[in-house]
C-alpha cells in the first residue's frame, strides 16, 4: 500500500513531490464550471420562456437541440468535476499511480460527451438559421450542407475517439495489453474540425442578412447579433492552439486540465450566444415600452423600406424582406422572367419571433 503514495512519474529536477497538499487546478475549475452552468441555465430558461410564453410559438428543432446541449453540458461538467477530484488538474508526480486510471477514465467519458455537445450546439444555430432563412434557396443549401457536415464529422470523430485504443479501456489504463493510435492526432483533428465548423456557422448568416431589404446600419447590427458566436470561435481557436502542450510534456493530468478550461468555455459560451438570439423578444415583454422599442429597433426593420434611395432595384435582382410582425408574411423573389412567393405559414418562421 505504501506505493500508492508515490507519484505516478518522477518529478522534474529540483521539484519535490507533494502528495498530501499539491498544487491543483481543482478549485479554479469547479468555480469555472459553476459560473458557466449558472449562465447557461439562465440563458436556456430565458430561451424556453420566450419561445413558449412571450412569442407563443411552437418549439422547433433548434430549441430541442439547445435543450440537448444544456443537458449534455451539465453531464460534461459533472464528469469533469469527478475527474478533477481523482487527479486531473494535478501534476503527475503529485498524483498516486492508482488514481491515474480512474481520473483518466472519467475524463475520457467527459470527452465523449463533449464531442456530442459541440455538435448539438452547432446544430442549434444551423436549425435556427433554417427557421429564419429557409425561403432563400442558396441559404437553405448552405444550411443543409452545414447540418450534414457537422453531423457526419462529429459522429466520425466520436467513433474514432472511442475506438482509438484496442481494447477501449486502454485509453485510460496503459497497463492493459493492447495498442492505441498516437494520442495527439485526434485532439488536433477534432480541434481543427471544430474550429472550422464554428467559423462556418459564424459566417453563414452573412449572405442572407446582406440580401435583406433594410438599411445598411440595421444589417450590420443584425449581423452583430448573429456574430455573438465569435466568442465561442475564439475559445475553440485557443483550445486548438493549446493542443501542442499534450505532446510537449509528459505531465498529462495537468495539461489536459488546461485544455479542458477552454473546452468548457467554448461549449457554454456557444449555448449562451445561441440563446441570446431570442433576447430582443424577451426584453420587448419585460422592459419599459420606450426602452424595449429602442432595443427592438436594433433588430427589426420598418415595413417595405428600401436600401436604395427613392427607387426600385433592378428587376433581375432578388428582393428579400424581413418580417416584423407575428402574422403570416410573404417573402418575394423577383426575377426578370417571373415572380415567386414563399408563404410563411408558421409565425415562428418570422425573424421578429425568432430573434
Amino acid at each position: 500500500m505504501a506505493t500508492q503514495w508515490l507519484g505516478a512519474i518522477p518529478p522534474p529536477p529540483g521539484v519535490t513531490p507533494n502528495i498530501i497538499d499539491p498544487p491543483s487546478q481543482l478549485s479554479g475549475n469547479i468555480a469555472l464550471h459553476t459560473v458557466c452552468l449558472t449562465l447557461a441555465t439562465a440563458a436556456v430558461a430565458m430561451r424556453v420562456y420566450t419561445r413558449t410564453v412571450v412569442t407563443c410559438t411552437k418549439m422547433g428543432a433548434d430549441d430541442y437541440f439547445c435543450l440537448a446541449s444544456f443537458v449534455l453540458t451539465v453531464a460534461f461538467s459533472g464528469l469533469m468535476i469527478k475527474s478533477y477530484t481523482l487527479g486531473i488538474g494535478r501534476h503527475l508526480w503529485d498524483t498516486p499511480p492508482l488514481w491515474v486510471p480512474h481520473a483518466l477514465k472519467w475524463f475520457t467519458f467527459a470527452q465523449y460527451v463533449y464531442l456530442i455537445l459541440t455538435a448539438t450546439i452547432k446544430l442549434t444555430f444551423l436549425f435556427f438559421y433554417r427557421r429564419v432563412f429557409s425561403p432563400q434557396t442558396l441559404s437553405n443549401i448552405l444550411i443543409t450542407f452545414g447540418i450534414t457536415f457537422v453531423t457526419v464529422t462529429h459522429v466520425a470523430i466520436l467513433f474514432a475517439t472511442i475506438f482509438s485504443c484496442s481494447p477501449i479501456a486502454r485509453a485510460w489504463n496503459i497497463a492493459i495489453p493492447g495498442r492505441c493510435i498516437n494520442p495527439t492526432i485526434l485532439p488536433y483533428l477534432s480541434g481543427a474540425l471544430s474550429s472550422a465548423t464554428d467559423l462556418y456557422v459564424l459566417i453563414l448568416p452573412i449572405y442572407p442578412v446582406w440580401n435583406l431589404h433594410m438599411k445598411l446600419r440595421r444589417k450590420i447590427k443584425l449581423l452583430g447579433v448573429f456574430g455573438l458566436g465569435i466568442f465561442a470561435v475564439a475559445a475553440s481557436l485557443v483550445r486548438l492552439a493549446e493542443t501542442p502542450v499534450l505532446k510537449s510534456s509528459p505531465d498529462a493530468t495537468w495539461n489536459i486540465s488546461r485544455l479542458a478550461v477552454w473546452a468548457v468555455i467554448e461549449a457554454n459560451v456557444g449555448i449562451f450566444c445561441g440563446c441570446l438570439l431570442l433576447l430582443p423578444a424577451f426584453l420587448d415583454r419585460h422592459l419599459p415600452k420606450s426602452i424595449a422599442s429602442s432595443i427592438k429597433g436594433l433588430f427589426s426593420t420598418s415595413n417595405s423600406r428600401r436600401l436604395e434611395k427613392g427607387g426600385s432595384s433592378d428587376a433581375s435582382s432578388k428582393q428579400y424582406s424581413w418580417p416584423n410582425s407575428t402574422h403570416s408574411h410573404k417573402v418575394s423573389v423577383s426575377t426578370s422572367s417571373k415572380q415567386h412567393s414563399y408563404q410563411e405559414l408558421n409565425p415562428s418562421n418570422s425573424v421578429h419571433d425568432a430573434v
